[in-house]
């Protein structure tokens, strides 16, 4: 990625951040109970720092409390992994900053805090990269080819159609990958369609694929059904 395109990114997650976190806001009475590592009041902006202090117990206090629907534990976890993002970022030749954050967003939803309680950092930066790298792959193979389909080939429309029929999308990801994949929009374009963020557009594609691919024999037959 190019430096240009990773400091416009900082920059409008600096700004993101900084209005979730402005100085004197102290954490919510829930974290501190959540994150017994967490001072009393301190404010929120200090918390990715703060994580550095007992980090497991910190980031798992955090996600728990996002999954619970608490999106700014969600955004604490997410500044306090920022710089393994940026890290990740500068070593790509193909993603950019704003796939990793996308990706790393994912995995902090869905991170299971019960049986992965230690080294959390470490596993959210891997499961990341491992997000990244898939959406890639997806990327280079179209989403409308299930394994198995009988020729002619279905479009990607169709499938797309049958994927929200069997439960595999949403409507809004069965939108967001029809101005992506079948009318080739960029993430930018298909944001300012959807009435989003490029980088959510990039997360529910990267999240739809996946759930198309892994289910392309049951996608198969619903089509030749």
């Amino acid at each position: 990625m190019t430096r240009e395109n990773l400091r416009a990114t900082l920059r409008r997650w600096d700004d993101e951040w900084e209005g979730l976190a402005p100085p004197g806001r102290a954490v919510p009475a829930a974290w501190v109970l959540a994150c017994r590592s967490l001072p009393e009041g301190a404010w929120v902006a200090e918390v990715p720092d703060l994580v550095r202090t007992d980090p497991d117990a910190i980031l798992l206090g955090l996600l728990r409390l996002h999954r619970t629907g608490d999106q700014l534990a969600g955004f604490a976890v997410m500044a306090a992994m920022l710089s393994k993002a940026v890290r990740m970022a500068l070593r790509d030749a193909e993603a950019d900053l704003a796939d990793y954050l996308a990706a790393l967003w994912e995995r902090v939803a869905t991170y299971p805090v019960d049986s992965r309680p230690r080294r959390v950092a470490a596993n959210l930066a891997l499961d990341t990269l491992k997000t990244v790298k898939s959406a890639l792959a997806c990327r280079d193979t179209a989403v409308w080819q299930p394994a198995g389909a009988d020729d002619p080939e279905p479009d990607a429309a169709a499938v797309l159609d049958a994927g929200l029929r069997l439960g595999l999308i949403d409507p809004v990801t069965r939108r967001t990958l029809d101005c992506v994949y079948v009318q080739g929009r960029s993430s930018r374009a298909a944001a300012s369609e959807l009435g989003t963020s490029s980088d959510t557009v990039r997360w529910r594609c990267s999240k739809g694929v996946r759930a198309l691919r892994t289910h392309a024999l049951d996608l198969a037959e619903e089509l030749a059904g």
